[in-house]
């Protein structure tokens, strides 16, 4: 299997709940392509909690100046 299919395959198991530890057990591929996989999930996740972050501002700033009118 090529190491991209493989990637997206481990990311998928994360997303799915899996566990960093339970993929790194369950798995047979080489370490680093765990590793790079898991470190990729990992950024994914933070980037998005960061975008959250920024519209739930964004949406309570709209809000604020709503409200005093």
């Amino acid at each position: 299997m090529e190491n991209h299919h493989l990637s997206a395959q481990l990311k998928q198991l994360l997303k799915r709940g899996y566990s960093i530890e339970d993929v790194k057990n369950l798995v047979t591929a080489p370490r680093a392509i765990v590793d790079q996989a898991i470190l990729e999930f990992q950024l994914e996740q933070q980037t998005a909690r960061q975008l959250e972050a920024s519209q739930q501002n964004q949406a309570r700033y709209a809000m604020g100046l709503g409200s005093n009118r």
